[in-house]
């Protein structure tokens, strides 16, 4: 029996038949979710986000998700979502309490360069707190290596794919980080002061290369975030960084973004990809 969902799905029937106490006075479908369906859904009390996975392997790394959420939620100095998992036929979904705030793709280009700073300062911060957990402390359904997880992401593609573009990945990992994999200006939310104040989606967490979450951000952040983004690492960290070794990396991401991307068009025209 499948495990993930599909859009026609009745999102609304699902969320009632699970939630009763839940009444949504509105429902937002999300259309920018590459890997779940999202919907944004308010009551008279709260907003809510719902994700339901669009294939079998994506239900599993939500799984991960609320069990990586649940284990560091009280070591990092960052708000998290507050997951819950239901189950519909045996597909599962999740559902947390919007965190208020706006996302730092929301913000970008209203940030001054102090506000920007500051925002490096606070990631470099949380990646520090990732980077004291023991990668051998992880519960087992979350110590799943980066590498893995992107070899496991070619084969829901179907796309021609080289798995030794993720040789450089498998080889630096021998070194393993606790990382949250996929730390990006959406993942990232800040409060009314432009400070960060929580981290969200940690399906691709696991084990990496210390490299993976600052190679992550600066790959899909402005040209402009890099200078910052490097001196509160290299000064929160105490460690220089290799910015030869981030390109690679970014590279990497890269690559397998091209190919999942190809897969969305033909699979999920449906989903609003970015220009």
């Amino acid at each position: 029996m499948q495990s993930h969902f599909s859009p026609q799905d009745n999102f609304l029937e699902i969320i009632s038949q699970h939630l009763p106490d839940v009444v949504p006075s509105s429902v937002h479908h999300i259309q920018t979710g590459w890997t779940n369906i999202v919907i944004s859904a308010s009551d008279d009390k709260d907003s809510y986000i719902f994700r339901f996975p669009r294939n079998d392997f994506f239900s599993r790394m939500m799984l991960k998700d609320y069990s990586f959420c649940t284990f560091i939620k009280d070591k990092v100095r960052f708000k998290l979502p507050n997951l819950q998992i239901f189950y519909d036929q045996d597909r599962p979904f999740s559902m947390h309490q919007k965190i208020k705030g706006w996302s730092l793709t929301e913000r970008f280009k209203s940030l001054s360069r102090q506000a920007l700073t500051n925002v490096a300062f606070d990631i470099a911060q949380f990646l520090k707190d990732l980077e004291a957990i023991d990668p051998k402390s992880l519960p087992n359904s979350c110590n799943m290596y980066v590498s893995k997880f992107l070899d496991e992401v070619s084969e829901v593609t179907e796309q021609p794919y080289d798995l030794s573009q993720h040789n450089l990945l498998r080889e630096l990992e021998q070194d393993p980080h606790v990382v949250h994999g996929d730390l990006n200006p959406g993942n990232i939310l800040l409060d009314e002061n432009d400070r960060m104040i929580g981290v969200i989606d940690f399906a691709f967490a696991g084990i990496s290369t210390d490299y993976c979450d600052i190679a992550r951000i600066i790959g899909r952040s402005d040209a402009t975030f890099e200078e910052p983004l490097v001196k509160a690492y290299e000064e929160t960290m105490g460690k220089k960084l290799d910015l030869k070794r981030i390109k690679s990396i970014i590279d990497i991401w890269n690559y397998v973004e091209g190919k999942y991307i190809a897969y969305i068009r033909s699979h999920h025209p449906e989903i609003q990809l970015p220009s």
